[in-house]
């Protein structure tokens, strides 16, 4: 409901009260017969002046008689009187003892101030009583010409597909959204990675020596280094983007598991047949890597290239967890403010979403290489 002075949506009363000064009083009266709280009130004031700035004080009436007298304000251009700000919530919840049972001043998930306005000060749940309402606006101006206008705007409850947010949008965007992102992040991360990893593999398997123990002591020390907090501290302490810090995470796994698996294929193929008869008629390094030893592992590559995926996926949604989010509607942002937001002790639904999701993914690659591996792997294959 959007109530404005200027466009007859108050009663107007202006009475000269001599030396310039001016009294204005804006009645807005409106039937509330609706089911549920109002999600949001706000109160738009704009004064008009040269040196003395109006000043306005507020009176709210319920239908069965209840006056409460709300904090005044200096008028301006452009004052926003916010109720949540404005009312004195803990003095006048304090005199009620059914409001105080269900009344919640936590941090966590907090009773919007606006509720005692509406609330029914005869039960202890919170229930809203309907009819007609009315805020009234006693202002003064000291100057001639000076006035005060009002525009007053009631919000109610948005209902989306998937639900909503603390802001009243529509929760099935930031999901929808975050699915290509997050297949995005994965696919790249685990192509890098896989690329990387394989050729690393197959250097160090067919150079062996100094060469194969050094790649194998960079992955032993890789595998117990703790990525994820590192992240986070130099995203705290240094301000490093998710991007360097993805970067970064996918140059570290290439001297992780991946690695490893591929070492213990590579090792099964480095003396073959036609790996001799490649070197026999003096084939490079670079050309056996590259054209016998790499093409010759695909049955191991794919599954595991797919199997990657879901862990950037995951690892994206936990660097948001932790606020590290690129500004985009990804996966981790929703659970991020979500958490922040008290959802968990309201609306489950916000942050349950996008996990379901993250699981669905995770599981649906998880069978997906599992396939993949038993087709191109015939050793796999029930006898």
């Amino acid at each position: 409901m959007i109530l404005d002075s200027e466009e007859g949506g108050a009663q107007r009363i202006e009475k000269l009260m001599g030396d310039g000064t001016k009294q204005i009083t804006l009645l807005y009266t409106f039937d509330y017969n609706y089911a549920d709280f109002p999600s949001e009130m706000t109160l738009y004031l704009d004064g008009t002046y040269e040196v003395k700035k109006p000043f306005a004080s507020m009176t709210w009436t319920t239908p069965d008689g209840r006056v409460f007298n709300l904090n005044g304000v200096a008028v301006e251009s452009g004052v926003i009187y916010d109720f949540e700000e404005y009312i004195p919530a803990r003095r006048i919840v304090s005199k009620n003892e059914n409001w105080e049972e269900w009344f919640n001043f936590s941090r966590i998930s907090p009773t919007p101030f606006h509720y005692i306005l509406f609330a029914d000060p005869d039960t202890n749940t919170p229930s809203l009583v309907k009819g007609t309402y009315q805020l009234r606006i006693d202002g003064l101006t000291f100057e001639e010409g000076s006035d005060i206008q009002a525009e007053f705007v009631v919000l109610g409850s948005v209902h989306g597909f998937a639900g909503t947010d603390n802001n009243r949008r529509d929760l099935s965007v930031p999901l929808f959204w975050g699915m290509p992102f997050a297949l995005i992040i994965g696919l790249v991360g685990s192509l890098s990675t896989t690329a990387l990893s394989m050729i690393i593999a197959a250097t160090g398997v067919w150079f062996g020596g100094w060469v194969d123990n050094l790649i194998q002591r960079l992955t032993d020390i890789n595998l117990i280094l703790p990525v994820l907090a590192m992240s986070v501290l130099a995203s705290a302490f240094l301000g490093i983007n998710i991007w360097v810090i993805l970067s970064v995470i996918v140059l570290l796994n290439v001297f992780g598991t991946p690695t490893k698996n591929f070492r213990a294929a590579f090792l099964q193929i480095k003396d073959a047949s036609y790996i001799g008869a490649a070197r026999s008629y003096g084939a490079s390094n670079g050309r056996i890597i590259m054209k016998y030893m790499i093409p010759r592992i695909i049955p191991v590559l794919v599954p595991q290239l797919v199997i990657l995926i879901p862990g950037f996926v995951f690892l994206e949604a936990t660097l948001g967890l932790f606020n590290i989010n690129s500004g985009l509607p990804t996966w981790g942002t929703v659970i991020f403010q979500a958490l922040t937001k008290g959802a968990l002790y309201g609306s489950k639904y916000w942050v349950l979403q996008p996990l379901a999701l993250l699981l669905v993914t995770g599981v649906a690659f998880a069978l997906l290489g599992s396939a993949l591996e038993r087709i191109l792997n015939p050793r796999l294959l029930d006898k």
